[in-house]
């Protein structure tokens, strides 16, 4: 860098900002592919470093803290980059093998399957029962049920289990129709 732009560094205005800008956009972008193989990123987390040199641009007194800063910074982002990267390719790598496992397959339709007559089922109930269930299902305990739908926690605990019989005798031909033709 030029003596004349160190001599502004103390000040960061935006004159000396744009010379330490073109001065190490390039290298840093070019350090920063090295990692992360994609130009795109790369620039990504350049303009970012950027960003927060400005923002922390009163902390600097000299050129070497500034291209410390840098490289430090875009070290960094490489690295929560790359980090980030493996965790979703091993999550990646999970569900190709859950979604290649017969088993898990299997366990999934039946799920799906399961809770869409679930569903179908609810949709037939009378529809104080039908409230009470949807309530529940959501994790409501009885008297919060009751509290919302403004009844006795009484009728709450009748209207369960007029719900549940009927869910149990509709659902009953169905789950095991599912399961024997596994």
């Amino acid at each position: 860098m030029e003596q004349d732009s160190l001599n502004s560094i103390p000040k960061i205005d935006k004159k000396a900002f744009k010379i330490v800008f073109d001065v190490h956009y390039k290298p840093l972008c070019a350090f920063a592919y090295r990692y992360v193989k994609d130009t795109f990123v790369a620039e990504d987390m350049i303009q970012e470093v950027f960003e927060s040199l400005w923002e922390k641009r009163l902390d600097f007194y000299h050129e070497k803290a500034i291209k410390a800063f840098l490289y430090t910074s875009v070290r960094n982002k490489c690295l929560n980059h790359l980090k980030h990267n493996a965790v979703l390719e091993k999550h990646e790598e999970k569900l190709i093998y859950e979604l290649e496992s017969e088993s898990f397959f299997t366990q999934h339709v039946i799920e799906e399957e399961t809770f869409n007559q679930l569903y179908v089922e609810i949709e037939q109930l009378p529809n104080a029962a039908k409230k009470i269930i949807l309530l529940a299902l959501k994790g409501l305990k009885n008297k919060e049920i009751a509290e919302e739908l403004n009844i006795s926690e009484n009728t709450v605990k009748t209207q369960k289990k007029i719900a549940y019989s009927k869910l149990k005798k509709g659902l009953s031909p169905i789950v095991n129709g599912i399961l024997l033709s596994l």
